[in-house]
């Protein structure tokens, strides 16, 4: 018989002797089952034995010299031991729900694939802006809505002696051909004209082939379809640029200098103009703040290079029909305008109070203009 010092010198050298176990155990899921949580399991042969742990035998290495394991103790070689049964590790099988892993264990999982993401998208560069920069003789300025009156010469046939056939663009709108203009004012045949002016701007100068179809795509934009409104505002657009001589006013308030900010081929005035600029975008980039009311109160450069921006064919031959159509007074004189035949008392209206500039000398080519478009008027 060990006496009661020596057994207990070889227990404490077993537990000293206990290996820590590796974390790097096999899947927690493949140890054998054991029925109480924290007793030591014993293997066959007593050299081994395993700490049972939420159900599962880990584990934990050879006994201790001098030592062996049984019936769930470890014990010196030579004491008794009370027989206890010693469970029999049982196999799992796919029914068996498995207790949660120690803390001891390396549980590895795999991350969940993380979607790539796009690369960020660099934005536009914003497209250079032109600027446009004029020499302008600074000349005292007279505040005016009214489009202005250039140097005009008349030419035409005389109004019976052209065909009655009418000139459709379809219900959209009426399409003018270079016959139709040439009728109205014969020296826009050819660039450049041959006249006293000719040396002035030489390159606004436009013909009637050219001007045609840019005339035509703007009455059917704005829906200009009647012979009456055609004709007034083809003829206006011929009468303020001098058969379209010209695309910005060279004349100004005093017949001999240019007006700052006035053009297009209807010849707007510099608080249209803005107005008309806008319809396209903001003018900031040229001056924060700029309106048809202060346009007047801005320096020559700013009223012309706001004025630049609609000078284009995609912008100025448009400008007689979208003044039509979205200035205010002329919506009064449609309804009358529209009506066949033309009145010349319909007309004087569009001009007084849609222009708001004297009737003057224009019904001349008015009358050409309805007669060109196959149209007849009456007072």
């Amino acid at each position: 018989m060990v006496s009661r010092n020596a057994f207990l010198l070889a227990l404490v050298a077993a537990v000293n002797a206990i290996p820590v176990p590796n974390p790097q155990t096999p899947d927690f899921r493949t140890l054998d089952t054991c029925p109480t949580n924290g007793a030591i399991v014993c293997s066959s042969d007593g050299t081994k034995f395993y700490l049972c742990n939420f159900g599962r035998a880990v584990p934990m290495g050879s006994v201790a010299a001098g030592t062996y394991c049984k019936n769930g103790k470890i014990v010196t070689i030579g004491a008794s031991v009370a027989p206890t049964p010693d469970p029999e590790p049982v196999q799992p099988t796919q029914s068996t729900v498995y207790a949660a892993p120690t803390s001891a264990e390396l549980v590895i999982t795999t991350p969940p694939p993380v979607a790539p993401t796009e690369a960020p998208t660099m934005p536009e560069p914003e497209p250079e802006k032109d600027e446009v920069t004029s020499t302008i003789t600074t000349f005292k300025e007279i505040t005016s809505t009214s489009t202005s009156t250039i140097i005009h010469t008349v030419t035409g046939v005389a109004p019976s002696a052209v065909p009655s056939s009418p000139s459709s663009g379809g219900s959209d709108g009426i399409a003018i051909t270079e016959d139709i203009i040439l009728k109205v004012g014969s020296s826009a045949k050819s660039c450049p004209r041959e006249n006293q002016y000719k040396d002035r701007a030489p390159e606004e100068c436009a013909t009637a082939e050219h001007a045609a179809p840019l005339i035509t795509e703007a009455f059917q934009k704005y829906g200009i379809n009647t012979i009456g409104e055609a004709a007034a505002i083809l003829s206006l657009m011929m009468y303020e640029t001098g058969d379209f001589q010209f695309n910005t006013n060279q004349f100004g308030i005093n017949g001999t200098d240019p007006r700052p900010g006035q053009g297009t081929r209807n010849m707007m005035s510099p608080n249209f103009i803005v107005q008309y600029a806008q319809v396209f975008g903001s003018t900031d980039s040229i001056k924060p703040g700029v309106t048809p009311e202060n346009i007047n109160e801005q320096t020559d450069e700013v009223k012309n290079q706001i004025m630049a921006l609609v000078l284009g064919d995609d912008k100025t031959w448009a400008s007689g029909a979208w003044f039509y159509k979205n200035h205010p007074p002329c919506a009064a004189v449609m309804p009358d305008l529209q009506k066949t035949p033309v009145s010349m008392a319909a007309w004087e209206a569009y001009i007084v109070k849609c222009v708001d500039t004297p009737v003057a000398d224009r019904a001349v080519k008015f009358e050409l203009a309805v007669a060109a478009l196959g149209g007849t008027t009456t007072a």
